[in-house]
């Protein structure tokens, strides 16, 4: 019989859209979570249980909803092999259907950033990170993962710069469409495309796009996003498109000022396409990302338009494609696999969370 596995997070691979549930990656989380159910966790039967706004929950079994009448007594019938939770803004005290499954099955919890001062690490037997300022026994410092049977090198007509990512004021589109047509497109023919649309669930990112698209004239820069409709699902584009624009474009360019592990990142490198930053990236070492990007790794430096520029005017060139690959499913799956398997020999002692947290912590 194959074994379960259940995977609790806020962030929702799966939303309605009309009567269906559809896959719609709109960050790195989401994208995060459909990798492990469907290549990651690939020896178990896999469930997503997502815990959204004013309480309400839905659970899929690969995109199917699943609606049982009491679903916290199916949740505890399942006997889920483990349960691995992704950064999820959850209230553990308040939260009726997650206690039971932190005292029922063996539980891991993948954060950003470790120690983390929403999670505790209290009712888990494995922390798995990004990035981590006390690393122990039971956390796993691991990278971002991408599908190497997606994103490849293909290289073709260079014919544009690519932006991928969500529109928000966190990725900074606005700093790079301003001068962007007398700056780089006027001098170089390269028009920027920026692909993504906003968080449907944040009214604060539409704010920031209805900034952002006065700049979006068609010519020097494009976009995705449905001016009208910038969270509509046709506003975003899937992997195979995004790989096929990176394999068109000149150069990618990203202009966060902070970022824990861009997966956008990673899928151009993969691509073999030369990426331009201009931020601080926690889930990298230094030394080992600087080789590979253009730019500044370590924190902010002038504007990411400069940074562009810069780049064009010395024609950098950069291919990491092979470097990405410590970084493709298979051998992310390498990492977490045994990380979680010894820990699931162990005794599963119930675990009194409130008992257990971390004082001070905000859970």
């Amino acid at each position: 019989m194959t074994k379960k596995a259940l995977i609790v997070t806020s962030d929702n691979p799966y939303p309605e859209r009309g009567e269906r549930l559809v896959s719609l990656v709109v960050g790195g989380f989401e994208k995060l979570i459909l990798d492990y159910e469907r290549c990651v966790f690939d020896e178990y039967d896999v469930y997503v249980l997502v815990w959204q706004e004013m309480g309400k929950v839905q659970l899929t079994h690969y995109g199917e909803p699943v609606s049982p009448s009491n679903l916290a007594e199916t949740l505890l019938k399942e006997r889920f092999e483990f349960a691995y939770f992704v950064d999820p803004d959850l209230n553990f005290e308040d939260a009726d259907l997650i206690l039971p499954i932190l005292r029922s099955a063996p539980c891991f919890c993948f954060v950003q950033y470790h120690p983390n001062l929403r999670i505790s690490d209290a009712p888990f037997k494995g922390m798995v990170t990004h990035f981590s300022r006390s690393p122990q026994n039971n956390v796993l410092i691991l990278g971002g993962s991408y599908d190497p049977r997606t994103f490849y090198p293909r290289r073709q007509k260079e014919e544009y710069i690519v932006c991928t990512g969500r529109i928000a004021p966190e990725k900074n589109q606005l700093e790079l469409v301003r001068g962007y047509k007398e700056r780089i497109h006027s001098r170089y023919g390269l028009p920027l495309y920026l692909v993504g649309g906003c968080d449907v669930r944040s009214a604060r990112d539409r704010h920031y796009f209805d900034e952002v698209s006065p700049y979006i004239d068609r010519d020097s820069v494009h976009c995705s996003a449905d001016p009208e409709q910038p969270s509509a699902l046709h506003s975003w584009r899937t992997s195979e498109e995004i790989a096929e624009l990176c394999n068109r474009s000149r150069m990618f360019v990203i202009g966060s000022p902070v970022e824990s592990f861009c997966i956008a990142l990673l899928e151009a490198m993969a691509c073999g396409t030369t990426c331009v930053v201009n931020g601080k990236f926690y889930g990298f070492e230094v030394g080992d990302l600087q080789p590979h990007v253009f730019g500044n790794i370590t924190g902010a430096r002038g504007t990411i338009l400069d940074v562009l520029e810069r780049a064009l005017e010395q024609n950098i060139r950069i291919d990491a494609s092979d470097w990405t690959k410590k970084f493709s499913l298979g051998e992310i799956r390498q990492k977490l696999m045994p990380f979680i398997r010894a820990r699931l020999d162990r005794q599963n002692e119930p675990v009194d969370f409130v008992a257990r947290r971390i004082e001070g912590a905000q859970v």
